[in-house]
């Protein structure tokens, strides 16, 4: 991803998770959230996210990382989920297989077009799932 576009993506991101860390690590750009709220029917009410920026803004993102670890309140198992994975914040995350719901089509114009922001908040429709 050039420079500029990840500095947008970035700011973008920002003016909703103000306080989102950025790391570039082993070439792989990833950014934490250190709270992101998770609806009623799991073990914990907020957790922190993390995830990668592709490296090609035209190519989609995947998956996301928990900390702490996700249980259903109830019984169940969680579907697509990993308790063991590593992030530059530590190896105690749990990662959730996930892509956007919609076609990834990035546009010149940031906003209009598929952006991280929008990935970020997709996560919220994955944790309503409740498995």
């Amino acid at each position: 991803m050039d420079a500029e576009r990840l500095q947008q993506e970035l700011e973008l991101l920002r003016s909703a998770y103000p306080d989102l860390e950025y790391r570039l690590n082993e070439q792989v750009h990833w950014v934490r959230i250190p709270r992101y709220p998770v609806p009623a029917g799991w073990s914990h009410e907020e957790v922190e996210i993390a995830f990668r920026i592709p490296d090609e803004t035209g190519q989609a993102p995947y998956a996301f990382f928990v900390r702490p670890r996700l249980a259903l309140a109830g019984t169940g198992s969680i579907s697509n989920y990993t308790e063991a994975a590593g992030t530059p914040w530590g190896a105690d995350f749990a990662q959730f297989s996930w892509s956007p719901l919609e076609q990834w089509l990035p546009k010149a114009e940031i906003r209009t077009g598929a952006n991280m922001l929008n990935f970020a908040r997709s996560f919220a429709d994955r944790l309503a799932e409740l498995s």
